[in-house]
């Protein structure tokens, strides 16, 4: 990294000397970090001399991971750090915690290093899949066969079928990835062309995008069969391998893929994807409908006794667009989802989509995800991020990256004379580390601020909704009646533990026998990684960190850059999302690079024999009180959570394909507000606080 003073460090230092060191609200920050890095409450000693720089990144993942680096397979690994958050943890100190841990499984803890590794492997096969052996598939476990697979030679045959060229194009293999948007995997994920056979050919020539695997039997003989993964929704990419270690195709991030538009064209490869297809799994590319409560209660259906609780959440609002979250912050947090709502250590539903053969052997697939979900989640949480590629993006400027770091973990956006407008959270130092948690082994190994260096980087805060102020339809979606409905649900633990109300402890942790004095809200998520996860928000509302900071930088209506078509094929094709670094990233803002559009710039889509239209972009009144179809559909979606998944626009055009790549902020669940309260910072303070996120 190279060490620049540009003017615009004297200004942060001097805003900086001005807060006194950051200490706000009775809460001290000290300059000295603690002398044992091992222990719990060390933090600052008196006449300690150790320092500790600012600037140094684990890059997420989980404890247990980096602590057996380097170590034999005997050797036994510790306690989770996590399991420190418990009520009264952090007590009076800078870093807030409510996000409490609780253990909900018998076998969670490895016992040893080569037990982790073991887990990690078989994980890797599992979850990642891309043809190795024992990988997963939709609704298939890791068998061989599923109902819901589909032939290697029709796949090979959708420049045809489906996109009817005149002929097999040259990049056949990166155009559906592209038409999907999910990268080609970066390991071998053969499927064979037609007239090969798969096992004479190692699987095949083609190669298929990281959300599809080609099934194989026990002994490992290639089927010819395909079927998707989790990566159609948590797989993307970050410009390329070539760019720096870890970029390039990335599992547990995904901002580009239109999973509604890939099981559109399934359908027509495979009669049984149509039940999928029908459903709008997600209205925008690169979202989703990821905790949509109305279709996951399908997997339990077969359980007959839950139907009546099943039938009465149809009718409650829809989670709508969401941003999948990166799993490699899923080891420094206690709880998933954007709202907390589900205790991190409640693993059963990250095998979810793969729940075999539920209506037939509904208690054979429960055991199936109990004997591999520890190994999927030590997979999953052992994930790293990808480091700021400096020279592809540019060298970090140290000096300008450390004053970004002390206003990260030291400036209260509440101070007197910022006349913050937003609410300010109960207790904490103000900061975005208040929220968020410490990164800088400075503060980590501070006693004001951690009460273990060990809880570095873990984010256990559920921001209350009237601070966070971003957009509530995901939190109105996990209702009242969708937490009653819970409680019958195998995968929110109605097998217990129960606390005194007879409420699953690892269950929903929306119900107020659970969350108890927690205000609802959204879950500040852990910011390893931060620069490569655009865009942001909970929905993916806001492209860049530079409008994350600055409320009065984002767009209304927004189209991320696509990719252009390969000569000879403009306008018979659709591209993806542009995630190139040379082209799609903007290294100043912090995000990948769009056009804005005006309101009035969208068309209408007509519903086939209703003879409505659909204005994606239109917000002309329709309505006397000014109120547009947006605006109708909001009450609708608001109302009913089934509506938001059945009543799609059936995609018949590549045209309606392009659509789908605005996003529109007047949309339901779609809105751009909240984190209001860092309008208080400068230029100058933003500008070095995403220098400093740079370096996480």
């Amino acid at each position: 990294m190279r060490r620049l003073f540009p003017a615009l460090v004297f200004s942060s230092i001097a805003l900086l000397t001005a807060c006194g060191g950051g200490s706000s609200g009775g809460v001290p920050a000290s300059n000295t970090g603690g002398n044992n890095p091992g222990g719990n409450n060390t933090g600052n000693e008196p006449g300690s001399t150790q320092e500790f720089e600012l600037l140094a990144s684990r890059r997420g993942g989980h404890y247990w991971h980096d602590f057996c680096a380097g170590k034999p397979d005997s050797t036994v690994v510790p306690a989770d750090p996590r399991e420190m958050v418990v009520p009264g943890v952090n007590a009076g100190k800078a870093v807030l915690m409510n996000a409490w841990w609780q253990t909900c499984q018998q076998d969670n803890h490895p016992g040893t290093c080569g037990e982790l590794r073991r887990r990690d492997a078989e994980g890797l096969a599992l979850v990642a899949a891309e043809g190795r052996p024992g990988a997963a598939s939709m609704f298939a476990g890791d068998y061989s066969t599923s109902m819901f697979s589909f032939a290697a030679a029709d796949y090979a045959e959708m420049w045809d079928s489906i996109w009817n060229l005149d002929e097999r194009p040259a990049q056949f293999d990166e155009l559906v990835a592209q038409r999907w948007g999910m990268p080609l995997s970066a390991v071998k994920n053969p499927y064979p062309l037609p007239g090969e056979d798969p096992n004479t050919s190692n699987g095949g020539s083609g190669q298929l995008p990281m959300g599809v695997t080609q099934l194989r039997e026990a002994d490992g003989t290639w089927t010819g069969q395909l079927n998707v993964t989790c990566s159609i929704c948590h797989g993307g990419g970050v410009g390329t391998a070539q760019d720096g270690e870890g970029l390039g195709p990335m599992y547990g991030t995904n901002s580009l893929s239109d999973i509604t538009v890939m099981f559109t064209d399934l359908a027509r490869l495979a009669p049984q994807q149509a039940a999928l297809a029908i459903i709008a799994q997600n209205k925008v590319r690169g979202t989703g409908n990821i905790t949509n409560f109305q279709l996951f209660g399908t997997l339990t259906l077969a359980d007959f006794q839950t139907l009546p609780g099943y039938l009465s959440v149809q009718a409650e609002p829809s989670t709508g667009t969401e941003d999948p979250p990166v799993w490699w912050n899923v080891g420094s947090r206690t709880a998933k989802f954007y709202d907390g709502a589900q205790k991190v250590d409640a693993k059963r539903i990250e095998l979810s989509f793969h729940f075999p053969d539920f209506f037939n052997d509904l208690e054979g697939a429960k055991a199936w995800v109990l004997a591999n979900q520890q190994d999927g989640d030590a997979w999953i949480s052992g994930l790293k991020s990808p480091e700021w590629p400096e020279g592809k993006l540019g060298e970090i400027d140290t000096q300008l990256a450390e004053a970004g770091a002390v206003l990260f973990h030291a400036k209260d956006l509440w101070a007197a004379g910022l006349n913050n407008p937003s609410p300010r959270p109960e207790g904490g130092n103000g900061s975005c580390a208040s929220c968020h948690g410490a990164y800088s082994p400075k503060y980590a190994n501070d006693s004001a601020y951690l009460d273990s260096p060990l809880l570095e980087g873990v984010a256990s805060y559920i921001t209350p909704i009237d601070i966070i102020n971003t957009d509530r339809a995901r939190l109105n979606g996990n209702s009242e009646r969708v937490q009653e409905y819970s409680k019958e649900n195998w995968f929110a633990y109605s097998d217990g533990p129960y606390n005194d109300d007879g409420v699953s402890l690892c269950g929903n942790w929306a119900d107020p026998s659970l969350r108890q004095e927690v205000e609802l809200g959204y879950l500040a998520p852990p910011l390893y990684g931060v620069w490569a996860t655009a865009p942001y928000f909970h929905n993916g509302a806001v492209p860049n960190l530079e409008a994350v900071l600055d409320p009065s930088q984002r767009p209304e209506i927004w189209r991320r850059n696509s990719v252009a078509a390969p000569a000879g094929l403009e306008g018979q094709v659709v591209m993806g999302f542009d995630y190139s670094l040379d082209t799609g990233f903007d290294e100043q803002t912090i995000g990948w690079r769009y056009e804005e559009l005006a309101c009035e710039a969208g068309t209408s889509l007509p519903i086939p024999l209703i003879g409505v239209t659909i204005p994606l972009v239109d917000c002309n009144p329709v309505m006397d009180d000014g109120a547009t179809l947006q605006d109708g559909l909001a009450l609708l979606w608001g109302n009913g959570g089934l509506a938001w998944n059945l009543l799609n626009v059936p995609i018949m055009t590549d045209a309606q394909i392009e659509e789908r790549k605005i996003y529109n902020t007047n949309y339901y669940s779609q809105g751009n507000s909240g984190h209001e309260f860092t309008a208080v910072l400068t230029a100058a303070e933003r500008r070095a606080i995403i220098e400093y996120l740079k370096t996480l």
